[in-house]
């Protein structure tokens, strides 16, 4: 996604999985030359691979463009995106696999430079559009002047993007089409008090693959978190930070914003399955970040995810079953081999859980639970005035 104009570093992809894997990276042949002799390409790798690709790959406003990239593996793998690479502004985001991207969406993004971007995987795809903008401002998309609640289409072939920004606010606005596509979320440069600004990049995940439960911790070293709910259906969402407890009602496309403590939990639950955002509110020698935060019926008993090698700190936090924090072990180490930078419990469904996060170094990580039980994983970093984040997984399994 777009960053500021003056970025020149590159967009990295990190390739990681269990054995030997074949990798093929695919564009469209409508892609100009020279951007494209630089994305195609083959491996064959065992582990891990890093990748990079140039930074005139990324997507321009409001336009059609040939910029979707396909990475296809011999086995199952993860992959982990960082936009573009550059000494003050960065962002990552885990990628959702094909086989889950479906047809609806609703955007979530922080107030100030929002944006968004779809990317189509099959040739005409018809996608509309329906805008939720803050204070019902106005939006020009291909000469037309765009209102709130008004609904724009346009039909994308294999590979084509587009991407829509606005100065405000466009969470809510609701995507659909009659055949799977990507969507990515964001703000080109973010900024809150005490922070300069930093760009944020997350891939949405579908309504359908929502959650009703969610265990949100805060980001360390920041100011604050703000996780924000957006509800697709008439819902009644009870969110419980400490002692606080309150329910809120939703009407459908809907959103609410939530402010919490950098060492608060707050537990979120639902009548029908939600999605839930967090961006990190950064601090004086701290960038800001965003993520999807992983629901309770997303998590994994095991991930192979990369922290990379650019920042000054990194942390893994780790929210699981009580019982089972014991039995996790991180590279083949108990977690508690690890440096422990904040440890609390919290209760969802009369289960307790415990929010751990363990600083690490650079490098890739298997996480796994010797009693094969599942639990949440969000990795996030911070070096001066940027820091990054995304979750290990938040699509049901």
């Amino acid at each position: 996604m777009k960053n500021l104009r003056q970025t020149t570093g590159k967009e990295t992809a990190h390739v990681l999985t269990d054995s030997s894997v074949y990798l093929n990276i695919t564009s469209s042949s409508q892609l100009q030359s020279t951007i494209k002799s630089m994305v195609d390409r083959n491996y064959d790798f065992n582990s891990y691979i890093n990748i990079s690709f140039p930074n005139n790959l990324t997507c321009d406003y409001f336009t059609k463009e040939s910029k979707a990239v396909r990475l296809t593996t011999s086995n199952l793998s993860t992959v982990v995106i960082f936009d573009s690479y550059d000494i003050y502004t960065t962002d990552g985001t885990i990628i959702i696999p094909t086989r889950k991207l479906s047809t609806a969406y609703i955007i979530s993004t922080a107030n100030g430079a929002s944006q968004f971007a779809v990317g189509s995987m099959h040739s005409e795809t018809n996608i509309q559009i329906r805008l939720n903008i803050k204070n019902n401002t106005t939006l020009s998309l291909f000469g037309r002047n765009m209102l709130s609640g008004d609904t724009f289409s346009i039909r994308l072939n294999e590979f084509e993007t587009l991407q829509i920004s606005h100065p405000t606010d466009l969470s809510g606005t609701f995507l659909s089409a009659d055949k799977p596509f990507a969507v990515f979320s964001g703000s080109q440069c973010k900024s809150y008090p005490q922070t300069g600004c930093s760009h944020m990049v997350s891939q949405l995940p579908p309504i359908k693959e929502y959650d009703n439960e969610y265990i949100i911790p805060s980001f360390l070293q920041n100011t604050g978190t703000i996780f924000q709910v957006v509800s697709p259906v008439e819902n009644n969402v009870t969110v419980t930070t400490g002692i606080a407890r309150r329910t809120l009602h939703f009407q459908a496309y809907d959103y609410k914003n939530f402010e919490v403590a950098s060492d608060l939990i707050s537990v979120v639950k639902s009548d029908f399955p939600v999605q839930i955002t967090g961006f990190a509110m950064g601090s004086h020698q701290v960038g800001p970040y965003m993520t999807v935060f992983p629901g309770i019926h997303h998590y994994l008993d095991y991930y192979k995810i990369l922290v990379p090698a650019i920042y000054r700190d990194s942390f893994i936090c780790v929210i699981i079953p009580d019982q089972s924090l014991g039995k996790l072990m991180i590279n083949d180490l108990p977690v508690h081999n690890y440096t422990s930078a904040f440890q609390k419990m919290a209760s969802s469904a009369g289960k307790s859980y415990s929010i751990k996060v363990v600083k690490v170094q650079p490098g890739p990580y298997i996480l796994k639970t010797t009693d094969r039980v599942a639990f949440g994983v969000i990795v996030y970093g911070h070096r001066h005035s940027d820091g990054y984040g995304y979750a290990g997984n938040f699509v049901l399994p």
